[in-house]
């Protein structure tokens, strides 16, 4: 199956992030194909530079999920409207526009959005 998210929150302020990492991880491990997509405030959750003292950390988990095959694109516009470049976001998260997102869409099993 091949699943795809859009996550248009970013960290610390909902769980969607943290709903979509508990999916995507299990989905994988499961023989699912997973495509995450960052949107809105959303982009929020590949800043690389995240020091999180106490919570537990996004970036981390970002990274944890490229490193098992998870595709995780952004969108850029967003991305720069909100102040990030290219080189904060974590590594192997693909800075893009919204024609990653289409380029997903036409074998895609279940698309499900996490937002506001």
């Amino acid at each position: 199956m091949k699943l795809k998210f859009m996550v248009r929150t970013g960290p610390y302020s909902y769980e969607n992030i943290d709903t979509v990492y508990n999916l995507a991880k299990r989905a994988v491990k499961k023989g699912h194909e997973v495509f995450i997509f960052l949107y809105e405030d959303g982009t929020l959750n590949a800043q690389a530079n995240i020091r999180s003292l106490e919570e537990r950390n996004i970036a981390e988990r970002i990274k944890e999920l490229v490193d098992m095959g998870v595709k995780i694109g952004l969108c850029g516009t967003c991305a720069k409207f909100r102040g990030q470049s290219k080189k904060e976001i974590v590594e192997g998260v693909k800075f893009g526009g919204l024609a990653l997102l289409v380029r997903e869409m036409p074998d895609c099993d279940r698309f499900i959005v996490f937002g506001y």
